[in-house]
């Protein structure tokens, strides 16, 4: 059983869930216990998989046709073992997964929901029906994968082991990575600004409750690029999903109704029910941002000329004019930006030019310690605003080692003892697990590590 079969594993029945086609013809490959593999099973994951990834060679997808196979057989091995031991899911765990997998899947085509329904010829109704009890042995799957490596620890001695395996041309490269802080300043919203968008959008409810259209309303007005081409249409969420004021409000709503003004972190809102499905909601809205006046820029820009000479010229350390002066949650870590893509500090030029372009222009010809004069920047609501940036750390392209890159180290470590565990249960349990493959297969290498017995 391949190491790389438990992280594909997920990724396959995510998307291949679907990937549905009615012109498959479809028959039993293979059992496990008293679980079955389909041909469409099969098929549906191998267009999921080439829809996402693009062209391929007619023998890279027979190898990854004999992957997903054996994929699969790990699933359903995983899910048996998951009904034993009664782990439940709901069918409101179960919706939300295939909605956040449709999502995706309609973002990678540009946003247009009528090519997915044209591309597996099926209604995105009939495409999350079909999904469903694939999505069901998916989440078990997870789960039950999660309860097996749940009590794993690796101690410092594994991940010397781990990391002294690695023959020594194969030690992993690690590109140019930065660690910035920043202190940001928002300018000030006056309170004639913040009355006259209330006014706005009461005006626009009350235009609404007499007959006019909100979604109309919601593309002219709402400057939530997300939804406003939908007519403010968000689509299903969950709690915990949303601003704590919308959530509030929106879970307050009857189907139809439609909310007074709502202040979150983003600006001002009225919100529409569209439908409620037990605790999850499908609501449209309308945003408006407040902006600030030319004076409270300047203001706000002001501010932090005075913190950039305060700190040359009393020489106070960036961390702590950060705790004292910035509006930035962050401050309380000296201002450091978290990479949102590792959790960590540490950037990499790839994360950088996803999460903001505009970093990497301003410290790529920086040394640690300088900091910038003031820079205009966008927050991640979308709103103006000032900052200076830092250069805390920049640490040059080189080969993984122990000592700058114990973490990384200690993950991979981690994850292959998962994988080791995992792949050791497997073996076990197909010892006293009935498993019948298609003699068609058999040409894949995995067969006879399953102890096929006929």
């Amino acid at each position: 059983m391949k190491k790389h079969i438990v992280f594909v594993l997920i990724f396959i029945a995510g998307v291949g869930s679907v990937a549905q086609n009615k012109n498959i013809i479809d028959e039993i490959i293979a059992t496990v216990g008293n679980r079955i593999v389909t041909r469409s099973d099969l098929e549906y994951a191998l267009q999921g998989f080439k829809y996402s990834s693009g062209f391929m060679t007619m023998e890279d997808e027979e190898q990854l046709r004999c992957d997903i196979l054996e994929q699969l057989l790990f699933q359903k091995l995983l899910v048996d073992q998951a009904e034993l031991d009664s782990i439940v899911i709901t069918d409101a765990q179960i919706n939300e997964r295939i909605d956040y997998n449709l999502r995706y899947q309609i973002t990678q085509i540009g946003g247009d929901a009528k090519k997915l329904e044209q591309y597996y010829g099926k209604s995105i109704a009939e495409i999350k029906a079909d999904s469903k009890e694939q999505m069901r042995d998916e989440y078990l799957s997870e789960e039950m994968q999660k309860k097996l490596t749940s009590d794993l620890n690796i101690i410092n001695q594994e991940v010397k082991d781990y990391f002294n395996s690695i023959p020594m041309d194969s030690i992993p490269l690690i590109p140019v990575e930065y660690e910035i802080a920043q202190i940001v300043k928002k300018p000030v919203i006056s309170d004639a600004e913040k009355i006259a968008i209330k006014q706005n959008l009461e005006n626009i409810r009350d235009r609404v409750l007499r007959g006019e259209n909100f979604s109309t309303f919601a593309r002219m007005y709402s400057e939530d690029p997300g939804s406003a081409l939908k007519g403010g249409e968000i689509g299903f969420t969950n709690r915990g999903d949303l601003y704590p004021e919308f959530e509030a409000a929106a879970y307050n709503l009857k189907t139809g109704e439609i909310s007074s003004v709502v202040e979150t972190e983003a600006g001002y809102h009225i919100i529409k029910m569209l439908e409620r499905r037990g605790e999850r909601i499908n609501v449209a809205h309308i945003l408006i941002k407040p902006k600030p006046s030319p004076e409270a820029m300047l203001d706000a820009k002001n501010f932090l000329d005075s913190i950039y000479n305060l700190m040359k010229t009393t020489h106070l350390p960036f961390d702590s004019a950060a705790l004292l002066y910035s509006d930035d949650p962050g401050k309380t870590n000296g201002g450091m930006i978290v990479n949102p893509f590792t959790a960590s500090y540490s950037f990499q030029e790839e994360h950088l030019n996803q999460y903001d372009k505009t970093i990497l222009y301003v410290i790529e010809d920086m040394i640690p310690g300088d900091y910038t004069r003031t820079i205009s920047m966008i927050t991640e609501n979308g709103n103006q605003a000032y900052r200076i940036l830092y250069l805390k750390a920049k640490r040059a392209e080189h080969k993984a080692n122990l000592i700058d890159d114990y973490e990384k180290i200690k993950n991979a470590a981690t994850e292959e003892k998962k994988q080791k565990t995992l792949i050791q249960w497997a073996k076990n349990k197909t010892k006293y697990t009935h498993v019948k493959i298609n003699p068609e297969f058999y040409n894949c290498m995995f067969v006879k590590e399953w102890e096929i017995k006929h």
